[in-house]
């Protein structure tokens, strides 16, 4: 089964919200907050917010591999007030999400990989934030675990995807980038060889 996404351009009838007017309330060199003015259908008023990071170049994900082990780090997420594990990942390095993939896995793991997959893309928030990340399988011929920056990735922990997996079920991993790419590289089959 197909499953088809309409839009208005094809279903006219389909309700809308349409920016009258834009207000850039907030701007720094990750994001950019706006507190819009929209029309519901057309007919009833309101104000949205919408954030756009990095001028709407798209961040990357990156689920790192190296003979069947996977990278997890551990980062302090200031907005959720502690610390998660979870794969390399980060804000855009330019207009080319792969780029931005191999710089992420460079600085988080200390190296770059030996080949990138792309595994598609999510839309992190989409009722808040204007972003689209993109996700990849990155492949190590060896396991590196030297961060740039000791101070953004504390920890690099390479496991089996049996205990990736053990450890998304028991609800230790929530990051939502993660669940994606796990999620993608299974549906196409990437993982089957490392589930024993």
């Amino acid at each position: 089964m197909e499953i088809e996404t309409p839009s208005a351009d094809t279903d006219p009838g389909l309700p809308r919200i349409e920016r009258t007017a834009e207000r850039e309330v907030f701007a720094n060199d990750y994001v950019t907050v706006y507190d819009d003015d929209v029309m519901f259908g057309g007919v009833f008023p309101g104000r949205y917010l919408r954030i756009v990071e990095r001028d709407g170049r798209p961040g990357a994900a990156i689920l790192a591999r190296c003979a069947g082990r996977y990278a997890l780090v551990l980062t302090y997420r200031y907005p959720t007030g502690g610390f998660e594990w979870g794969i390399p990942r980060g804000f855009a390095h330019g207009d080319d999400p792969a780029m931005t993939a191999r710089d992420e896995l460079s600085e988080e793991l200390g190296g770059p990989p030996s080949s990138l997959v792309p595994l598609g893309a999510v839309s992190p928030n989409s009722g808040l934030l204007a972003s689209r990340v993109h996700l990849f399988l990155g492949e190590f011929d060896t396991e590196v675990a030297a961060p740039e920056d000791p101070q953004e990735v504390l920890h690099v922990r390479w496991v089996t995807l049996p205990d990736l997996l053990d450890a998304v079920a028991r609800g230790e991993i929530d990051d939502a980038f993660t669940l994606s790419a796990l999620t993608l590289a299974s549906v196409r089959g990437l993982l089957d060889a490392d589930r024993r």
